[in-house]
């Protein structure tokens, strides 16, 4: 019956479209689908003039993974002297020229006005004048429900690429955009979504709702889930693009306590230092109750009214704080960037135990030259409290250090000798070095192991998912036991060479001397990776963590040459799983994410000193440490061939920093 509906539905929207004439009682019934076929192909043909054909020369091959200029998109025209707009995903390359051809054939160089960066659209200018500038849509008339028809212009002239859907939600990507189920491809991009009538609904992009950046949503296309910009938000925005100014997402710098979009935790975790948010007052521990004047009981309810605005714009966030009796509203100017967290580091390596009934975390090293050591922290020193609040475990203390920042004093209540003392101590910056030598905690012996493993397999096995054919190499020292929390070692071999036996020789010695256990999963096709496997890797991982007792805090990625691609791949898409990325004879390819010191990350690279590569990786290094990440840059001089694996000193050292990833 729906169906029936919408096909009378259909019938009376192309009567009244298209004006035809009355039909007679005596006239036949016209076929239904022959007319939603005659509907769309109207629609088509009276949005037709306005779609261009884009065309770039030149810029990257790749962005990441992908693979940029392999055919032309599309692009409509907004203004009749000759405005353009399209997908910013169709110049993520970064191409030398840009070249637009109209439906009449003509052929014009095209510039770059200005692109923005929030709902990923590029304003474009062309050398025409009297341009047909189409329909939109008002956005009182937008509904779910209605013909969506996506259009883009590729090789044909004379008829435009399309697809019908519907429009299947409205607001979505955090009020941003129209949903269609129409197929929607790279080559659609930048073309319109349009009605029956060939009016613009919206302008089609690649989209996501939990990842941002200039590939976000593509892995989408032809998924039945496409997303297009509403035509008045892009009407709105084309004067200020106009301009020549890039428009960017804006910033507020602040975090709240609660985890996931759920959580109805609207307290202030953190207040991002030099962010809008700090100068305008607000601190850690307020209490949103109000957004840009609107009442806030979720954080998806913060999300969806900041993921809108625009870096320059206002916004008021009205909060309660503990010892006022009244609400407090502040007035805060959106930025483009914030100043990149940066945790304070104190210089301790804690205790690994099991047992929670002792107080308090105790000292099992503490670091050269760092703030604990300047203080007078000792090895065995137990810490009690940090600024007057009691520590339950390390990881209580390592968030109260973390909420700080370098330069920012803090006060120690510690245990030495059955004796109480205060300390104070002045937090540094955390190093981008590897201690020299650094003890490691006493590990339980043979016997004691024996008796605590109980038929727990260890030593070197092959090992398989349930139900997956894909397989695995575990190496499990001989004296593990269940007492002791394992760091875990995750090796993603390099394309053509799962390296099994080579690996397991040159790091068998340090996992057993460093608590670790190595485990090697192979890619489908050992002569690439693919990024479709990160699930696998992640589900290896899960699962060496049911059987093994593992410290999260120092699960961690070693990689050789190429396979280092995918080993930041993996990083950067499980934040929370992994702690460290170490890799040799490589560079770094994609975009690392902001830093989050809920879920630290440090960097270790070793390079030969005959790797040509050189000059192209210390750019890289700085960038990361500029985004106050933890990377140590080893050069290696020797006679040894640039893409030969590491010899054991260099192992042993990448070894003490695997081994340091818990500090604090």
């Amino acid at each position: 019956m729906p169906h029936i509906i919408s096909k009378v539905l259909i019938l009376f929207a192309l009567i009244c479209s298209m004006q035809v004439q009355s039909l007679s009682a005596q006239t036949p019934t016209p076929d239904l689908e022959a007319l939603e076929e005659r509907a769309f192909k109207q629609g088509a043909a009276f949005v037709n003039p306005s779609i261009v054909r884009i065309e770039t020369v030149g810029g990257q091959d790749r962005v990441g993974k992908l693979i940029t200029g392999t055919g032309p998109t599309s692009g409509v025209i907004v203004s009749r002297d000759g405005l353009i707009i399209s997908s910013a995903f169709n110049f993520i390359g970064k191409p030398s020229s840009i070249l637009i051809t109209l439906p009449d054939g003509r052929r014009f160089p095209a510039q770059v006005v200005a692109t923005d960066h929030l709902k990923m659209l590029t304003l474009l200018k062309i050398g025409a004048q009297n341009l047909p500038v189409p329909l939109g849509v008002p956005e009182n008339e937008l509904q779910v429900g209605m013909w969506s028809i996506a259009l883009g212009r590729t090789f044909d002239l004379d008829q435009p690429s399309i697809s019908v859907g519907i429009v299947s939600a409205l607001g979505r990507i955090w009020g941003k955009a129209i949903q269609t189920d129409a197929k929607i491809s790279p080559i659609n991009y930048g073309g319109p979504l349009v009605d029956i009538n060939g009016r613009v609904m919206g302008i089609l992009v690649p989209l996501s709702p939990g990842a941002t950046g200039e590939t976000a949503g593509v892995e989408w296309y032809d998924s039945g889930i496409g997303f297009a910009i509403p035509m008045y938000d892009v009407l709105k925005i084309i004067p200020r693009l106009n301009t020549g100014k890039d428009l960017h997402p804006g910033k507020l710098g602040i975090t709240l306590s609660g985890k996931g979009d759920l959580s109805t935790d609207m307290k202030l975790d953190r207040v991002r230092y030099g962010s809008p948010a700090q100068e305008a007052g607000l601190k850690a521990g307020d209490t949103v109750i109000k957004f840009d004047g609107q009442t806030t009981k979720m954080h998806s309810q913060i999300k969806q009214i900041l993921m809108r605005k625009y870096a320059g714009e206002s916004a008021s966030l009205t909060i309660t704080r503990e010892g006022s009796s009244e609400p407090q509203t502040f007035q805060v100017t959106l930025v483009e960037k914030l100043v990149p967290f940066e945790s304070g580091f104190l210089g301790i390596l804690p205790q690994r135990t099991t047992n929670s009934q002792v107080a308090g975390v105790g000292v099992r090293y503490v670091f050269s030259k760092s703030a604990a050591a300047k203080a007078g922290l000792k090895s065995n020193d137990r810490i009690l409290e940090f600024n007057q609040q009691k520590i339950a475990n390390s990881e209580s203390l390592t968030s109260m250090v973390n909420h700080l920042r370098p330069s920012d004093p803090a006060e120690l209540l510690i245990l030495r000798d059955q004796k109480q003392l205060k300390l104070k101590v002045t937090l540094q910056s955390t190093p981008h070095t590897v201690e020299s030598s650094l003890p490691t905690q006493v590990l339980p012996s043979r016997i004691a192991a024996k008796n605590e493993q109980q038929n727990i397999k260890v030593g070197h096995f092959k090992d398989q998912l349930p139900g997956d054919d894909q397989k695995s190499w575990v190496y499990v020292p001989e004296n593990y036991a269940p007492s002791y929390q394992y760091g875990l070692m995750v090796w993603i071999h390099p394309p053509g060479n799962t390296m099994e036996s080579t690996i397991l020789k040159e790091w068998k010695s340090i996992c057993e001397q460093r608590g670790i256990i190595m485990v090697g999963p192979s890619a489908e096709d050992v002569i690439r990776w693919n990024r479709d496997e990160a699930e696998f890797v992640k589900e290896v991982v899960e699962s060496i963590k049911t059987r093994y007792a593992i410290d999260s805090k120092r699960i961690f990625l070693i990689s050789h040459a190429n396979g280092s691609e995918f080993a930041f791949h993996l990083a950067f898409k499980y934040r929370e799983l992994f702690r460290g990325v170490a890799v040799s004879a490589s560079s770094i390819r994609d975009q690392p994410p902001e830093t989050d010191p809920d879920f630290p990350l440090s960097f270790y690279f070793a390079l030969n000193a005959n790797n040509p590569f050189n000059k192209l990786l210390q750019p890289q290094i700085e960038a990361l440490r500029k985004m106050n990440y933890p990377t140590v840059f080893q050069m290696i001089k020797n006679d040894k061939p640039a893409g030969d694996y590491l010899e054991k000193p260099h192992l042993e050292e990448i070894g003490r920093w695997a081994d340091s990833l818990d500090r604090i």
